[in-house]
């Protein structure tokens, strides 16, 4: 499987098969960014695709100094179970995780 990034999203993609999964995350500032949604095609749910997306997307922000705003669910779990995540969030947006 191949990741690559285009147009604020994150695509995984393999031969013959274009569209496995993305995460979007369009521009609200030159910082700021929103995940708006992270999509893994029904044919490849269930194998552990949408966690590898928001983590080449944290990896991916960390190296662009964004800071990121949360609207997809998913996303947001991961942000929960990740704890590490969520220095790329505002201190106002962070998880409670005691």
């Amino acid at each position: 499987m191949q990741f690559q990034v285009e147009d604020h999203r994150i695509v995984a993609s393999a031969p013959g098969q274009p569209l496995i999964g993305e995460i979007s995350f369009p521009a609200v500032s030159n910082d700021r960014v929103v995940v708006e949604r992270v999509f893994v095609h029904p044919d490849f749910r269930g194998q552990g695709i949408a966690a590898q997306l928001v983590q080449r997307f944290v990896d991916y922000a960390k190296e662009q100094h964004w800071t990121v705003k949360l609207m997809c669910p998913y996303a947001k779990a991961q942000f929960r179970l990740h704890p590490e995540y969520q220095e790329l969030l505002l201190p106002a947006d962070r998880f409670n995780t005691n």
